[in-house]
């Protein structure tokens, strides 16, 4: 269960605001005001679930700090990363189009500091005018566009250029070359054997890009894994800026 705390204590040194997340932070003032009234900050410790699949969305999470992925399963038990969310996004939002269920397993892979709201409430708020619509709108394709060019990806890269990827992705979104994560984890995040996934990180390492030891991987040398990895994380990023930037 995810642990409700209206005033947690930060995670870093110095306290998170609550504009971190940028898309509350894209709000004029007075409409983002409003709707912190209605909000609740949430510590989530790592691996925690946000929903199951086919779980009712009761609310929904806008990331302050740390990572959640968003993953499909198999009745057969197999995995795969289909997106992941950072304080760029939200959690859930499909619950404000209609949507009442999860359709993918939503966890922590980080401990995440986060804004909850209750989603009738919100739902409230998309009825008045305002910025939150259009924007949650956008944010919708943005997060489409990500889950298909995962897609892509999954299809047309090597298992060195998603891995590669993903590191630099995780590693750009936390600031941190330090990574709290298991070949076991990485390997259901990428929908591969982890046998398969052993080898390439071992080549990694081989030549000095990556180091890791009890649950952790070290990016040792991120240019040199950015010439490994495919282009599909800027792809997702520009995508992002050019429909919330604008």
């Amino acid at each position: 269960m995810v642990l409700s705390i209206q005033h947690p204590p930060p995670l870093k040194n110095g306290e998170i605001d609550d504009t971190a997340n940028q898309l509350l932070n894209l709000l004029p003032k007075s409409e983002l005001h409003d709707l912190l009234d209605n909000s609740e900050r949430i510590i989530v410790p790592i691996k925690t679930t946000f929903y199951q699949p086919n779980e009712a969305i009761s609310k929904i999470y806008f990331p302050l700090q740390g990572i959640v992925s968003l993953m499909n399963i198999s009745e057969e038990g197999l995995t795969a990363e289909v997106a992941m969310v950072s304080n760029e996004g939200a959690i859930g939002i499909t619950a404000l189009w209609g949507v009442n269920f999860s359709s993918n397993l939503a966890i922590a892979q980080t401990d995440c500091l986060a804004l909850g709201f209750h989603t009738y409430l919100l739902r409230k708020k998309l009825d008045r005018s305002g910025e939150l619509p259009r924007i949650l709108l956008l944010y919708s394709q943005a997060l489409f566009f990500q889950v298909s060019q995962n897609v892509f990806c999954s299809c047309h890269h090597t298992l060195e250029q998603r891995l590669a990827r993903w590191l630099l992705a995780y590693r750009d979104r936390l600031k941190k070359r330090e990574l709290l994560l298991t070949q076991e984890t990485l390997a259901d995040l990428l929908g591969v054997r982890r046998s398969s996934l052993s080898v390439v990180a071992a080549d990694l390492r081989q030549r000095n890009l990556i180091n890791y030891n009890r649950g952790k991987i070290i990016i040792s040398n991120p240019q040199g894994l950015r010439h490994v990895a495919c282009n599909c994380d800027r792809l997702i990023l520009d995508e992002y800026s050019a429909l919330l930037h604008e």
